[in-house]
């Protein structure tokens, strides 16, 4: 029984198990041996520039491509139409259905998350004065973004894969995504983000994996991610040990001990640093 109960726990910590991941479109190698996992409760971020494999990641976690190579688990499991229904996502293309209405997505919805919490729908539509019989298809980029998002939270799923969620977002909107974010993780959900908006990852999210070139260079939590490196000048660094890269004036580095000296960087310098990567 307690091997039993031990495996359930192991299935319920990781909501997303990715174990080498590959994806080749034509001659070009898109996504090279991806790994992370993501923990139930977190807000795990993929952090990267434009083109380095963040949506690519998702479509195959998602399984609207086709992977080449690799094993990805949703829920301790392969993905399969059921367990879709625990799954709400926002793509980065922000699709429409032509036609459509505010009020065509809610019965829609509704119908495909068991969990559908209507009032949440409705509420986030009258704060932001949505018009429910416009059609969809006529928004801005902006009130798009803000749709599908509202559309993912009421649907109440356990796992929500978001990509770019606060694109084209005024700051004020920004910062009410974040907020509306962490609550719905406090109540024991997932949730998997896409972003380049490094400054504020830093607000919300929980853990993170750093993407380069189609590969992940460096996952971890934030908070061990600041306590296992520091940010020094560039003239203590001949006799340091660990240098990752250059960020701006100064150097980050990957400490042995807590008594290495130097500051505790900020999420935004770890990920200049590993992207500068002066070190592997």
């Amino acid at each position: 029984m307690m091997m039993a109960d031990t495996m359930d726990e192991i299935v319920q910590k990781y909501v997303i198990s990715v174990e080498g991941l590959s994806k080749r479109f034509g001659g070009k190698q898109v996504l090279s041996n991806i790994s992370f996992t993501v923990e139930q409760g977190s807000i795990f971020a993929l952090i990267g520039p434009n083109g380095a494999g963040k949506t690519t990641t998702i479509r195959c976690i998602i399984d609207s491509i086709e992977n080449d190579g690799g094993k990805i688990e949703l829920f301790g499991q392969s993905i399969d139409p059921a367990i879709k229904r625990n799954i709400a996502v926002v793509s980065e293309d922000r699709r429409v259905f032509r036609h459509f209405t505010a009020l065509d997505y809610e019965a829609l919805w509704s119908a495909l998350y068991p969990k559908w919490d209507s009032d949440v729908f409705k509420d986030f539509l009258a704060k932001y004065n949505f018009d429910l019989k416009q059609r969809v298809e006529t928004y801005s980029i902006g009130m798009k973004t803000l749709f599908f998002v509202a559309l993912a939270v009421s649907s109440q799923a356990e796992l929500l894969i978001l990509d770019e969620p606060t694109q084209h977002l005024d700051p004020t909107i920004r910062f009410d995504i974040m907020t509306m974010l962490k609550s719905y993780a406090k109540e024991g959900r997932t949730i998997l983000i896409s972003s380049h908006e490094i400054f504020e990852i830093e607000e919300y999210a929980t853990h993170f994996a750093i993407i380069k070139q189609g590969k992940v260079i460096y996952t971890d939590s934030i908070d061990e991610a600041k306590e296992r490196h520091r940010i020094i000048s560039e003239g203590d660094l001949m006799s340091r040990e660990g240098a990752v890269g250059i960020v701006g004036n100064e150097v980050l580095i990957k400490i042995e001990s807590a008594e290495s000296g130097g500051r505790y960087p900020r999420l935004n310098e770890i990920v200049v640093g590993y992207l500068t990567g002066t070190k592997r």
